[in-house]
């Protein structure tokens, strides 16, 4: 009886290093089809190769520097300004968004 719950711990305790990534013991899952490193100061996975692109809670959320924040659910577009929370670290590193204006995030 024993030796089957070895055999069983055996097999279950590799699968464990399949599960979700923990950071700053949060529990945020990093972005999915990036290359990514977790900043514990911004609170937020960086995207590696994509400048000033964070990722957290679903979301993307890209700085620029003439319109403020643009946010999308995907890293690569569907881009749109404003109207999604800003993850903390990032309102005291860049600040709020400067847009005066709604748009469409053609960016």
């Amino acid at each position: 009886m024993k030796l089957r719950y070895l055999l069983y711990l055996a097999l279950v305790l590799p699968l464990a290093a399949c599960t979700l990534h923990v950071d700053g013991g949060r529990g945020y899952a990093p972005p999915p089809q990036v290359e990514w490193r977790w900043d514990p100061d911004l609170d937020v996975f960086v995207v590696l190769g994509w400048p000033h692109l964070y990722y957290r809670g679903g979301y993307y959320y890209r700085w620029h520097d003439h319109d403020g924040w643009y946010w999308s659910d995907r890293h690569d577009g569907g881009w749109r300004s404003g109207g999604k929370g800003l993850p903390p670290g990032l309102s005291k590193k860049y600040g709020k968004s400067r847009r005066p204006h709604g748009g469409g995030g053609g960016y």
